[in-house]
């Protein structure tokens, strides 16, 4: 019996750098999960617009091919002309014009969604990286406590009931807390994505505001240049919006609490429209459009705003009930530490039966 008492106090400082190391480390795995579950989704959301993108090319090709058989076929140009078709020649070549230009700006979206997704999961495996090394040192001080444990308690311990008690408690305690820290790390990234969304939505704002702008000066004769920088700053625009959208499904993916945003729609005008039908009344009536855009996005804003708020709100309550399971698996490890104390006092005390409980154990039933 007295072995049993120098190895517990051989094993002190080593036990409590351990239980310090498992304390320091208690987050990582819940949130190592959890990553990995973000990083699938991300990996399965560019494996779809990559395919989207492959789709696209696929159908520009196709659609600039018609395009330009319109664009630079005189024969037909001269056909139409000598019928008295001449607007019909306009508006057929107008409408390949669009139906081109249409799938171009889908696939240069694309193209820049897939590059957010990727700098997304790029920065998301750094932080798995993170995590896994935590894990690592989290797994191997967890091996070596139960080793230490062990070579100490080795075999049942029908002996020491209060010992099992205790154990049993800190294991009810582990999983406790491993699960209110995989609620917090997916409230966390709710509210990352729905915070990306937000900065999304704050810039197709301003592209929105910097197209209305160009729009007053095309009313006030801007000409071409300002059509262009006009279209230029709404394409950013409906960029910006694509991206916010994508965030939020992504959220919506992470927690059924996330719900859709209003409809927003960014006025998108037309290279022939401009060129050939280009007049104050027809400027007015986009000036009115892009308005319309804008108050769709004011209306996606305050909604986002909301949900933002709400995710932040419920963030910090399941902080605060992590941080309870915290408290109550730190005590019952401690628990645990004394009971298994109180059985090294009494084994060396030569108090041998196991059967006598200290006195602040609960009574038997």
């Amino acid at each position: 019996m007295t072995s049993i008492a120098t190895k517990i106090k051989e094993a002190a400082p080593r036990n409590d750098q351990l239980l310090s190391i498992l304390s320091e480390t208690d987050h990582a795995p819940p949130a190592l999960e959890q990553q990995k579950r973000y990083i699938a989704d991300l990996n399965n959301e560019l494996s779809t617009i990559q395919k989207r993108i492959i789709s696209l090319d696929k159908q520009r090709a196709k659609e600039f091919k018609e395009h330009k058989k319109y664009r630079d076929s005189v024969m037909k140009r001269f056909a139409y002309r000598v019928s008295g078709k001449t607007d019909k020649f306009a508006a057929r070549a107008e409408k390949e014009e669009q139906e081109y230009f249409a799938v171009l700006q889908d696939e240069h979206r694309a193209k820049e969604q897939e590059e957010n997704l990727k700098e997304m999961r790029s920065k998301a495996l750094e932080v798995q990286s993170d995590l896994e090394a935590e894990v690592n040192r989290h797994t191997e001080a967890q091996q070596q406590l139960d080793n230490l444990y062990d070579s100490i308690f080795q075999g049942p311990t029908p002996a020491f009931p209060e010992e099992d008690r205790s154990e049993q408690n800190t294991e009810s305690a582990l999983q406790a807390y491993h699960n209110s820290r995989v609620t917090v790390e997916t409230e966390l990234q709710v509210v990352r994505l729905l915070s990306e969304a937000s900065n999304r939505l704050h810039n197709a704002l301003m592209y929105t505001e910097e197209a209305l702008s160009h729009s007053r000066m095309d009313m006030f004769g801007g000409g071409t240049l300002s059509d262009m920088m006009e279209r230029n700053a709404l394409d950013k625009a409906e960029g910006q919006v694509s991206q916010m959208f994508s965030l939020v499904q992504q959220a919506q993916r992470m927690s059924p609490k996330v719900y859709d945003l209003p409809f927003v729609r960014i006025a998108q005008g037309s290279l022939m429209g401009d060129v050939f039908f280009d007049n104050i009344f027809s400027d007015m009536a986009f000036h009115d459009k892009i308005k319309d855009s804008q108050a769709e996005l004011f209306r996606a804003r305050e909604n986002l705003g909301n949900q933002l708020a709400q995710a932040k709100s419920r963030q910090q309550g399941a902080e605060q009930e992590m941080n309870t399971h915290a408290a109550a698996l730190k005590t019952a490890r401690e628990e645990l530490q004394k009971a298994r104390q109180r059985i090294f006092e009494r084994v060396s005390s030569g108090n041998t039966d196991g059967q006598a409980a200290p006195a602040d154990d609960p009574p038997p039933y």
